[in-house]
């Protein structure tokens, strides 16, 4: 069996979409035999994986994000140049015309595009509802990282449930208890506690609400713990934080289990994630979680965290202070959180999806 797989965001700026198709990728190449599975577009091997580029040479990448254009907009047939012989085609919401005769799958992050459109870019919109309306029928199957997901797609599209697979993301064990500390404090600096909330900047992660809700802390845990944001500037967001607030930007991953384990809380009041890995790699690295009750968190935490409304400041403030508070329940979601994150293994995911395309070749 010959799988063609679409790693076009290997090319790209991105965070968790890229680290997903990079760490499955890594661990499903060397599992797939006796099958067989080639990278689109034409590309040989992953790269080193790096968030703020894409993993490959300004040249390599220039001349394959320009022929997908091309494909997307003047129809360049390079799906079906790439594709001859692939009994499967993996494909992303990248490219707009995947070839007609052979056999396609893909893989839904999350349909906030159609949920939440206002905490997308104009074209993101355009590019999911054309997979929605165009390519989403002709799929034999769609891989989804939870049943939150599964259950939206569902319902917004009227795809056959059957046709939608449930396969959880993993976590590397990198991130569970890590060694020395003393490398990460001196490079950004850091106290001795403090409280962690990381994700690309955007609309979407709600970090008004969390600035908000922060300023609601009784001024004695504001001192004793300052809010530390981590992560990529996205789009559409002004920062205005509070004095206390240590905005740090894009973080190394090297560093992220060490940032993540020195956090007295790791606060993620997402308004949607169709999985949510920093919620995995703070459990991992055993940093007390507070999230959202909404779309998968709830899925991915069960009883490892706090959920709670993340359009409400004071509630989302009320479980800050609880926790900041209660030493004995910071323990228990510590350890609770460590024993949910070995449940997640990036192994079980890249098995699960080598069994997905084996069943998508025999339908």
């Amino acid at each position: 069996m010959k799988i063609l797989y679409d790693a076009t965001p290997l090319l790209m700026r991105s965070a968790g979409v890229k680290n997903y198709h990079h760490a499955l990728l890594v661990r499903l190449l060397p599992r797939i035999r006796p099958h067989r599975v080639e990278l689109f577009p034409f590309l040989h091997s992953l790269g080193r994986n790096r968030n703020e580029r894409s993993n490959y040479s300004k040249s390599s990448t220039a001349w394959r994000l320009g022929a997908l254009l091309a494909a997307n907009y003047l129809r360049l047939p390079l799906g079906s140049w790439a594709s001859r012989g692939a009994d499967l085609f993996h494909i992303t919401h990248h490219l707009l015309h995947p070839p007609p005769r052979v056999k396609l799958t893909s893989f839904v992050h999350d349909p906030t595009p159609l949920l939440m459109p206002e905490f997308h870019t104009a074209s993101n919109v355009r590019y999911f509802r054309h997979f929605v309306a165009d390519i989403l029928p002709r799929l034999a199957g769609v891989i989804v990282p939870s049943y939150a997901v599964k259950k939206d797609l569902v319902e917004r599209t009227g795809v056959p449930e059957e046709r939608v697979t449930v396969i959880p993301h993993g976590v590397d064990q990198g991130f569970f208890p890590p060694g020395p500390l003393e490398s990460m404090r001196r490079v950004y600096d850091l106290p001795d506690h403090y409280i962690l909330s990381l994700g690309t900047r955007e609309p979407r992660k709600n970090l008004a609400t969390l600035f908000e809700a922060y300023r609601l802390l009784p001024e004695d845990l504001r001192r004793a713990h300052p809010l530390v944001v981590a992560g990529a500037s996205g789009w559409k967001l002004k920062l205005a934080p509070a004095p206390e607030v240590r905005v740090l930007g894009y973080v190394q991953p090297e560093t992220l289990p060490l940032l993540y384990n020195r956090a007295a809380a790791f606060v993620f009041p997402s308004l949607y994630e169709g999985f949510g890995m920093p919620l995995l790699e703070a459990m991992a690295a055993g940093a007390p979680v507070i999230t959202s009750n909404v779309s998968a968190m709830p899925e991915v935490v069960a009883e490892a965290g706090l959920t709670v409304d993340p359009r409400s400041p004071s509630e989302l403030a009320r479980a800050m202070e609880r926790l900041l508070t209660d030493p004995e329940l910071a323990r228990s979601l510590t350890e609770k959180g460590i024993r949910r994150a070995r449940e997640f293994t990036w192994e079980k995911t890249a098995l699960a999806t080598k069994a997905f395309f084996e069943r998508m070749v025999s339908l």
